[in-house]
């Protein structure tokens, strides 16, 4: 007969640690019968919402109480949140995280970990919060050969794109980002792409078997973006998103993140507000796409709730719940050998002969033009220039030629066009 009550401990007891407690409270008691053993906290006189009799600051309370079974770690950054993991997993316990920080870097090595010790290890919170789309990924999909996954992975910068294409300007958009709580005093990790590529190499090792480094994920923010770069996508019936783009095909692996133009036709486009969607694509099942509240700590709590009612389901099975990771036969391609076509606008002298100047530099680079958009303003002119794809380098170093060139005033924005 299978066992349907679990001992449970929480590391933290902030925004998200908070709202799980609360979830755990809510649990109905014929789904799952839960004791909740201890939480660890750093003050133990502060109000939890919990009897202070099982509030420790000691995690060694935890690591070494036999009669819990399982730990949800939530208490954000790598330390000392990875050796707790550690030290739980080696134990025997399973172990749910929603720590995108320590799963990007360290997922590998704690999965197989979680296999030698034939527990369990769940972060289905860590790239998508309320969205349920690493379990469909790592299982349902598990013998599709995927050849793309893409995605909106961070609800602050999608959040201000999406004002900004209604109109706000890029600091007005932050700054009631702010004031709503989607972005931190401090947004560098969520504008300049950072959270986004964390959860990006998670998605890699999961989709693709492949774990690549901090450095190896090319990564570009959206604080030089501005209201004119959306009314010109506006014009080529586009919109500007910040897209993390995994590619697996002949011509090797790569994970990048950056803003891109893409097709209003296309589903990222239709993600709005602080909301996500991960997009995959496979020679079997053309395009899924997951969506939904990719932010905040109910959401969390939600998936972390779904991963604690399969840890112990897996508990009672004693095994890990792994499925053997993919493995990646081929070759990491490096971002400057990748194919973009590229956005570009510029501000030139009006004068003959500029465009074919232009136009030359990037044929000597063996980079063709797409289209071309010319309008005059007195002596000076805006040209806008979109690309036919070329690799990453040779389009680099046309741009770096051209903002050289005399006649060129300023080389005001350059953006990837998503094809």
């Amino acid at each position: 007969m299978q066992n349907n009550t679990f001992s449970i401990a929480v590391l933290g007891a902030g925004n998200i640690g908070s709202a799980v407690l609360s979830r755990l409270d809510e649990l109905d008691d014929n789904v799952l019968n839960l004791e909740l053993k201890r939480v660890l906290v750093n003050d133990t006189s502060k109000d939890r919402g919990v009897s202070k009799d099982i509030l420790t600051n000691n995690f060694d309370e935890i690591l070494n109480d036999d009669s819990i079974d399982l730990v949800i770690e939530v208490l954000g950054g790598v330390d000392p949140g990875k050796e707790y993991i550690k030290s739980l997993l080696e134990k025997g316990k399973a172990v749910i995280t929603a720590n995108k920080d320590i799963i990007a870097d360290y997922g590998r090595e704690l999965i197989t970990l979680a296999e030698e010790n034939n527990t369990c290890l769940y972060f289905e919170a860590a790239v998508a919060a309320g969205i349920p789309v690493l379990k469909p990924l790592i299982e349902s999909l598990r013998g599709e050969e995927l050849t793309k996954v893409l995605g909106i992975i961070n609800g602050t910068s999608n959040y201000i794109l999406t004002s900004m294409e209604e109109g706000s300007t890029y600091e007005d958009a932050l700054s009631t980002a702010q004031e709503l709580g989607y972005a931190e005093p401090d947004p560098t990790n969520d504008v300049e792409g950072i959270d986004a590529k964390y959860k990006a190499m998670i998605l890699s090792l999961l989709c693709f078997g492949v774990s690549p480094n901090d450095d190896a994920v090319f990564t570009e923010g959206i604080s030089n973006i501005t209201k004119e770069d959306f009314d010109w996508a506006d014009r080529l019936d586009k919109t500007i998103k910040l897209v993390a783009q995994i590619d697996s095909n002949e011509n090797g692996f790569n994970a990048r993140v950056h803003p891109v133009l893409i097709d209003k036709k296309h589903p990222l486009a239709a993600i709005r507000g602080a909301l996500n969607a991960v997009v995959a694509e496979g020679e079997n099942i053309d395009q899924l796409v997951f969506s939904g509240p990719g932010a905040g700590a109910n959401p969390t709590a939600s998936a972390v709730m779904g991963d604690v009612l399969s840890a112990c389901h897996q508990l009672n099975s004693d095994q890990s719940n792994w499925y053997p990771l993919r493995e990646y036969k081929g070759e990491n391609k490096n971002f400057e050998d990748v194919e973009s076509s590229m956005f570009i606008r510029l501000s030139v002298k009006d004068e003959p002969g500029v465009l074919a100047k232009i136009a030359g530099t990037f044929g000597e680079n063996s980079v063709s033009i797409e289209s071309v958009i010319q309008e005059g303003r007195g002596d000076q002119a805006e040209l806008v220039l979109v690309t036919h794809e070329a690799p990453e380098k040779d389009l680099n170093n046309s741009i770096e030629q051209i903002t050289s060139l005399s006649a060129v005033t300023t080389v005001t924005s350059v953006l990837r066009v998503y094809i």
